[in-house]
């Protein structure tokens, strides 16, 4: 019997690749586990951030047979489509950056979350810097970044720390505009110790490009949020003037069997590993635990609780919440010799991890009433 399952698949011009990274990472996965005879069909969900476009595509892949769907989308969307699945008697695998916050830690019923876990990752990387005793930070981030949650799991750690922050500095949104001189100013002027930064892609390669030309870091403990470890854009980022230390979910450079598996597969389909394609080879993991369940009763039964081995490490899916714990690593950007440019080297394993998940945890709990966001998931624009 062939079996079919859904896929969703967002646009983003900074990451155009993707959809074919979660699609390659998907079959890669599902034929690890031996499940080679998959019918994937696929919707298009444009940035993924309209909830009634994504629920048309899910019903409509549900009506043509599929009894496990995967997308990246928000936390909060993947909640909204909950009754869709309880009622179609299939299960929806949220694929999540992890800088949008579900609204509770309630189980959503028919739903998995698989995270990059970017607000844990902030957390851990903040608990890094006052652990070296920089509590005196200021934040800078993208205009495009500050519409998500990098800030609050950073500015609570923090706070707990009894840390402050120094300076909020957020750039122009039009590129041409970009500028680091109220940052400058501040870290010439005040006390500020370090500089916690949130950027994702080009974003990115402007911080960067600035940093290099005007050495605005060459003397400042420079922290980053995940993405900012994100290892695609840093082959493309020059070297800023100084090391950054990040938090971040999985790099090229981990060293276990599954990695090495991992990126051999995907350099057979002629692609490069990369967090996308780590989220779709998780997505397929979990989704061939399902089909060898059988039925979706049984399918539900299997994934909560249950533990797989991943590029990034092991995975327990809560049984309680659905969402999904999974290791995170230390490590530092760093001048690539050769080129000139930006490479990731892994440290190890944070010891924080644990601890800061509970805390994060403890973050969902006491969430602001009103909380303003943009809605398409993380890292998915247009032009």
């Amino acid at each position: 019997m062939i079996l079919t399952a859904g896929v969703l698949l967002p646009k983003s011009v900074i990451y155009p690749t993707i959809n074919f990274d979660i699609v390659a990472g998907l079959k890669a996965g599902l034929a690890q586990q031996g499940i080679n005879e998959v019918n994937i069909k696929t919707e298009n969900i444009g940035t993924a951030g309209d909830d009634k476009q994504i629920y048309a595509a899910c019903e409509k892949m549900l009506m043509d047979g599929a009894t496990l769907v995967a997308g990246y989308v928000n936390s909060s969307t993947a909640e909204k489509l909950s009754p869709l699945f309880k009622n179609g008697n299939a299960i929806f695998l949220c694929l999540d950056a992890g800088y949008h916050f579900p609204t509770s830690l309630k189980k959503p019923e028919n739903v998995f979350y698989i995270s990059l876990l970017g607000a844990v990752c902030c957390r851990v990387i903040t608990k890094v810097a006052t652990n070296y005793d920089v509590k005196k930070l200021a934040y800078t981030c993208s205009f495009y970044d500050s519409g998500y949650r990098s800030a609050y799991p950073f500015f609570n750690c923090l706070q707990e720390e009894g840390g402050t922050i120094t300076f909020n500095h957020v750039t122009q949104l039009k590129r041409s505009d970009f500028t680091l001189e109220p940052l400058r100013n501040n870290l010439n002027e005040g006390d500020t110790k370090g500089v916690f930064a949130a950027f994702c892609g080009d974003m990115l390669q402007d911080l960067f490009n600035t940093a290099a030309q005007t050495g605005i870091f060459e003397n400042t403990a420079i922290y980053g949020s995940s993405f900012v470890g994100e290892e695609d854009w840093l082959e493309q980022s020059p070297y800023p003037g100084n090391d950054i230390k990040v938090c971040v979910p999985w790099g090229r450079g981990l060293e276990n069997p599954e990695n090495e598996v991992f990126k051999n597969q995907l350099s057979l389909q002629k692609r490069k590993a990369n967090i996308f394609s780590l989220l779709g080879w998780e997505a397929g993991t979990v989704m061939a635990a399902a089909f060898k369940a059988g039925d979706t009763d049984a399918a539900l039964h299997a994934l909560e609780g249950l533990t797989y081995q991943s590029p990034r490490g092991a995975v327990y899916l809560n049984p309680d919440t659905h969402q999904c714990y999974a290791p995170v690593y230390e490590g530092v950007v760093q001048k690539d010799e050769t080129t000139g440019n930006c490479v990731l080297t892994i440290t190890k394993e944070s010891a924080w991890t644990e601890e800061q998940r509970q805390k994060y945890d403890q973050d969902l709990g006491n969430l602001p009433a009103h909380f303003t966001s943009w809605k398409n998931a993380y890292a998915c624009l247009e032009n």
